[in-house]
């Protein structure tokens, strides 16, 4: 019957194994969805009711003068005339939003980081189980 260092490096080993390469490749599948996701850019822009619509409008060096109008039923704690900062696409400048934009893959990057970490720990917990069995 083996010993209790041979137990848990035999453990370690096989979690180490289930845990470090699906971290690592969570990790560059989230690399990936953030070069190949949204570029978000922001500006300042200013809310505006004209009687039938409410948005706000800003300005972008590339595509001037932009104009976004809040769905129904939003956009109506924003005062008309108040400055409001707008996150929009850089290549759609039709997509914006006013609160901040969640990076994309954030779930993805978080499990691989978890990942990656159990199984680098448990690399080093197996590395001395293997030093200590002799």
């Amino acid at each position: 019957m083996p010993d209790l260092a041979t137990s848990i490096g035999l453990v370690t080993e096989v979690l180490t194994w289930a845990a470090l390469v699906p971290g690592v490749l969570l990790l560059l599948v989230a690399a990936v969805l953030r070069l190949a996701g949204i570029r978000w850019h922001s500006a300042d822009g200013v809310a505006f009711d004209d009687g039938r619509r409410r948005g706000v409008r800003w300005f972008d060096t590339r595509h001037g003068f932009l104009e976004g109008v809040f769905p129904a039923g939003t956009g109506s704690d924003v005062a008309a005339g108040s400055d409001v900062l707008v996150y929009y696409d850089a290549h759609r400048p039709d997509r914006w939003q006013v609160s901040e934009p969640e990076p994309p893959g954030k779930i993805v990057l978080l499990l691989g980081k978890i990942l990656t970490a159990v199984g680098v720990m448990s690399a080093i917990v197996g590395l001395l189980a293997m030093v200590l069995s002799g």
